[in-house]
């Protein structure tokens, strides 16, 4: 189908897409504008039955789909990707999430011995079920489903309740295109995600989100030994050697840890300054930090925006207050300087000036503006550092002697490890945890095959 062809999208209303069908429901939840506090519009809440139709109908789906050819299936995603193109908020990551997918090809394998030939395919599994964390919810949603229809699965997505809205629109949208039932969304909260890792007919789950929920969804998972791809929390850690140009890698530095608010899995979150280049280093970091203007993404140049939701705004300032209650140094930013959450959830970015190493602040997430730093002298010793932890999502390394850097790199105990820029997802590698960061990986031509 033409992306011409493709509906208008009604932004006042929200619905499930069930069997094909806009549905409705007798509940309803919303969300909140995290700059004003502001209510936002209904959204009804899928039930269990909901669910049970739902897989279904994609159970149904999926012999026909998994049949259709896989340039034919690309054919779909290509018209699903530009009709996303003409919709009026921004997409371009899950757009381009989209139109990677569709460059890839479904390797097959020929080996001979002296008696037979060996052939190994790839085959999908059949109903697969994405559950979508609230910081990137619509890059999220493109990155499970795109690699589940390519590769000939059905799916069912469950936006967060946090920011059910372009989740349920991208499913929307998804009806004017694919065949019936091959992709729908149901919206509810945590109880609806634990109906879908117990649901005997979902073949596998794809889960983005915190490590404890990750943890429930494995275990609810096991009880059908369904397949679950995990994607969870980190504490990534970032290495500065003595020999960086430190006005050009310190605003980078900030941005790893800044960037989105610090909600992002993959932001630097304990950051190691080499002890002859500390206080310079710093100093850089809080110039460049207090330049960040803060405010709503849809009011001029601002680089800080809320934090998503109430929970999360609370939880930040928690940070703030231990910090400031164990009396460590604030580099930058105030603990007694965080506006009312009835302005919106905003926060401003701090660094903490070398907190001890049993610190929350160093030994735990904070998934908000506010970070850590500490001096190095020894490298055994802060790879040491580094690696204590039960998280291993992502980590960078920083030096002008790039070939010390990679070695640094791989001594580090992280899915993903960036030299001489600050953590950056890309559907061009596997992106996935070590430790309790999570299982299995998404991304890549690997990643795609074999999850």
């Amino acid at each position: 189908m033409s992306p011409s062809k493709v509906s208008i999208l009604n932004f006042d209303n929200f619905y499930n897409i069930v069997d094909g069908k806009r549905q409705g429901s007798k509940t309803f939840h919303h969300g909140v504008d995290p700059a004003t506090g502001q209510k936002l519009w209904d959204v009804p809440i899928a039930n269990e039955q909901d669910l049970d139709s739902a897989v279904t109908a994609a159970k149904e789906a999926f012999p026909a789909w998994s049949d259709t050819p896989i340039e034919k299936r690309k054919d779909f995603q290509g018209d699903w990707q530009a009709g996303l193109n003409t919709a009026s908020f921004d997409i371009g990551a899950a757009a381009g999430f989209m139109a990677y997918h569709c460059g890839l090809k479904i390797p097959e394998e020929e080996t001979e011995d002296d008696e037979k030939t060996i052939y190994t395919e790839y085959t999908p599994l059949g109903v697969c079920a994405g559950i979508v964390s609230w910081n990137f919810p619509l890059i999220l949603s493109a990155g499970k489903i795109a690699p589940a229809l390519l590769t000939g699965n059905t799916i069912i997505i469950k936006p967060s309740p946090f920011t059910q809205y372009s989740g349920l629109k991208l499913v929307e949208l998804g009806q004017d295109i694919f065949p019936p039932d091959v992709l729908q969304a149901v919206g509810g909260n945590e109880e609806l995600g634990a109906l879908m890792a117990t649901h005997p007919d979902i073949a596998k789950i794809s889960f983005t989100g915190s490590i404890a929920t990750g943890k429930k969804v494995m275990a609810a998972s096991a009880k059908t030994l369904k397949r679950v791809t995990l994607e969870l929390g980190g504490n990534d850690a970032c290495i500065i050697l003595p020999d960086v140009d430190i006005k050009k890698v310190a605003p980078e530095v900030v941005m790893g840890a800044f960037l989105n608010s610090g909600q992002v899995c993959i932001a630097t979150k304990r950051i190691y300054v080499h002890e002859s280049i500390y206080k310079e280093f710093l100093l850089e970091m809080v110039t460049f930090t207090k330049t960040n203007k803060i405010g709503s993404p849809d009011d001029g140049d601002n680089l800080v925006g809320p934090m998503q939701n109430a929970m999360q705004y609370e939880k930040v300032k928690d940070f703030f207050a231990d910090s400031k209650a164990q009396g460590y140094k604030f580099a930058a930013g105030n603990p007694d300087n965080i506006p009312s959450s009835s302005a919106g959830f905003f926060i401003p970015p701090a660094i903490v000036d070398n907190p001890p190493n049993d610190s929350c602040i160093i030994a735990e997430e904070p998934f908000g503006p506010i970070v850590p730093t500490q001096p190095w002298c020894d490298l055994d010793e802060v790879i040491a550092r580094a690696n204590n932890t039960t998280t291993g999502l992502g980590a960078c390394v920083w030096a002008a002697d790039v070939d010390k850097a990679m070695q640094i790199a791989r001594r580090l105990e992280a899915g993903s490890v960036f030299v001489n820029s600050y953590e950056k997802a890309t559907p061009l590698a596997i992106f996935g945890g070590h430790k309790e960061s999570g299982i299995g990986g998404s991304g890549a031509r690997r990643a795609c095959w074999l999850s």
